[in-house]
């Protein structure tokens, strides 16, 4: 079944993903466009969109002002944090859906305390967890995937403990739930 065609802005910190990213998805009949600029919500209008991608580069503040100022522009827009190697996934799930709040899993972290770094995250419905840390050692563009835990869960808070090494040298944390549902944390502030 064919979705219409869908109105993209894609908002990140590298030239040639935001240009890989932006092609994929014009090739796909949507219409999109790319920003690097750190000041896309005065830029970009929301209400022109139906959805706006922020990729894994962009900080945390400017993160976080972009999801405020693109609600406030236009409450029903969809805001979705990306990540490049599963960016697409993230994308079609999105476009299916009529929003990008997960179904089966919410409140997803990774803390450090009492000697040991926990990944907690909060179950809706019973379903299948993936938990992975992407990390880029040395100068490599393409990452390094260490899997921590593969397994069906059933609803409720669950913790899994992870080693230091892979959460201080990690960049990215991701949690998938039925091999579609995306969340991420990001564990490091480097990586453009």
């Amino acid at each position: 079944m064919a979705s219409r065609a869908k109105r993209i802005l894609v908002i990140g910190k590298r030239a040639d993903i935001l240009e890989r990213s932006v092609a994929a998805l014009n090739q796909q009949g949507h219409s999109a466009v790319g920003t690097s600029s750190e000041s896309a919500d005065a830029e970009f209008h929301a209400g022109d969109f139906d959805l706006i991608t922020i990729g894994g580069g962009v900080d945390a503040a400017t993160r976080a002002r972009l999801h405020a100022r693109f609600k406030e522009q236009n409450k029903d827009v969809m805001v979705l944090d990306v990540y490049a190697p599963i960016a697409g996934q993230q994308i079609a799930w999105a476009l299916r859906r009529s929003s990008v709040e997960g179904e089966l899993g919410r409140a997803f972290s990774v803390t450090e305390g009492a000697g040991a770094f926990v990944a907690r995250a909060t179950i809706e419905r019973a379903c299948a967890l993936r938990l992975e840390i992407y990390s880029y050692p040395g100068a490599t563009l393409e990452p390094e995937i260490a899997r921590i835990v593969d397994t069906s869960v059933t609803p409720g808070t669950h913790e899994f403990r992870l080693e230091e090494v892979l959460v201080r040298n990690g960049f990215m944390a991701v949690l998938t739930l039925n091999g579609e549902e995306h969340h991420l944390h990001r564990l490091q502030q480097r990586l453009g």
